[in-house]
């Protein structure tokens, strides 16, 4: 627990910890902060305090002494002036946090639409596999469409309002996730991109065969359940077989998105280069999203645990160079970890630019702003900070549970964000 006491505004020195009350009266992004810099001291002792609130454990410096005669005060136009041009940059930074989180907002309108696009596609499957192939194809190429503008991928973590548990969100969030991975290692004919879009969308469409017994049980399944599960590719290649207009490639990953590197896969235990490039993208982003997103929620792993998993215990199922890459296009704190910051912050990954991977954007936990004007923040823009180390949402205090609101299911959508 931090220890919390009030040294006068003249004791201050870079390096303090400080805490100021609400967030409106004051030029700076956040309530609480370390002193950075001696721009920072002088616009706190122009706000006319006499005394401020210092936290000991999270400071490099140790208040000064009280001095024998109190400081001059800076001249007042002067004073005002500096403070009038802060509080105007923190108004523009406000206006800018509220265009990203509409932003994001936008992204989960678009998301929660195409998400019932595809849920739309597995209804048809089973009576009319072809209007459902059509479906598909059109979804698709939409999505394909955000990867061929030669931009670089600015990837959104969905609210839980906007996902959840169902087979469709699974399909959106593999198929994203698999376009993701192809852009990350330089597919760019459109064909390709539509033909791995298409085929991770219907790449469970088999288990509308399996008994929903088999698939909504929470405990672990019997070897006869397992064997019945593991048998809804063959399923699924049985319904869109017939399907003429549908491409090699997808039918491949219906068939064998099971199939791993390492030949312990199934249907057919097929090894290596015999599985296609397209196939072993689906996989990779098939076993990631199931990682993430289980029934049980206990079970599920923080995204950073299921890139881990993969990369360290699993490597020799998957293709060496697409998981690395893979790994690489998520980042380092994907969408939906929990971090702690070195000054002792928390926050959520909400969002990552492809091309400054080491720079996520965080919703902050301040106590002190509103949760609906939470700060959705840039490391390198807003914050003299880095990540310490990330926290399972377990770990989290509840206050801090409730406001940053951990996802029970993790989804992403993706747009574009600046020229590559």
């Amino acid at each position: 627990m931090n220890t919390r006491t009030k040294v006068g505004i003249d004791q201050l020195c870079i390096g303090m910890h400080v805490k100021l009350d609400g967030w409106v009266g004051h030029p700076f992004l956040f309530s609480s902060f370390k002193i950075k810099d001696q721009k920072q001291l002088d616009t706190l002792r122009s706000l006319g305090l006499k005394e401020i609130e210092y936290l000991p454990q999270k400071s490099d410096a140790k208040p000064l002494p009280i001095p024998a005669q109190p400081a001059a005060p800076a001249a007042p136009a002067v004073a005002a002036t500096a403070l009038d041009e802060l509080m105007k940059q923190k108004k523009e930074r406000i206006e800018s946090l509220r265009q990203e989180m509409e932003q994001i907002q936008a992204a989960e309108r678009k998301y929660v639409k195409t998400a019932n696009a595809v849920k739309n596609v597995m209804r048809l499957a089973n009576n009319n596999p072809a209007q459902a192939a059509e479906q598909a194809s059109e979804i698709a190429a939409q999505l394909s469409e955000i990867f061929l503008a030669r931009q670089n991928p600015f990837i959104h973590l969905m609210g839980d309002n906007a996902s959840d548990s169902s087979s469709h969100f699974h399909s959106l969030n593999v198929t994203m996730l698999a376009l993701i991975l192809a852009h990350a290692v330089g597919i760019e004919d459109a064909q390709t991109l539509q033909d791995i879009a298409q085929g991770a969308m219907l790449h469970d469409i088999g288990k509308t065969m399996v008994p929903s017994q088999v698939l909504l049980k929470d405990e672990d399944l019997t070897p006869s359940e397992t064997k019945l599960l593991e048998m809804h590719p063959g399923y699924g290649i049985k319904l869109m077989q017939p399907v003429e207009t549908l491409p090699r490639r997808v039918k491949e990953i219906i068939l064998f998105h099971h199939e791993m590197a390492d030949g312990s896969g199934h249907p057919k235990g097929l090894k290596g280069d015999e599985i296609d490039q397209a196939v072993r993208i689906v996989t990779i982003a098939n076993t990631y999203d199931n990682l993430c997103n289980q029934r049980v929620s206990a079970r599920c792993k923080t995204p950073s645990e299921a890139l881990s998993f993969m990369y360290k215990t699993e490597g020799a199922k998957y293709d060496k160079t697409l998981l690395s890459a893979f790994i690489k296009s998520m980042g380092i704190y994907p969408p939906g970890t929990i971090v702690m910051l070195k000054s002792g912050k928390v926050g959520i990954v909400m969002s990552i630019d492809s091309s400054d991977l080491l720079h996520p954007n965080l919703m902050l936990y301040d106590a002190a702003i509103p949760k609906t004007q939470a700060a959705i923040v840039n490391l390198r823009r807003d914050l003299d900070d880095s990540v310490d180390r990330t926290l399972r949402p377990s770990a989290l205090p509840k206050p801090v549970f409730d406001y940053l609101s951990p996802r029970k299911h993790i989804s992403y959508f993706v747009e574009n964000a600046g020229s590559a």
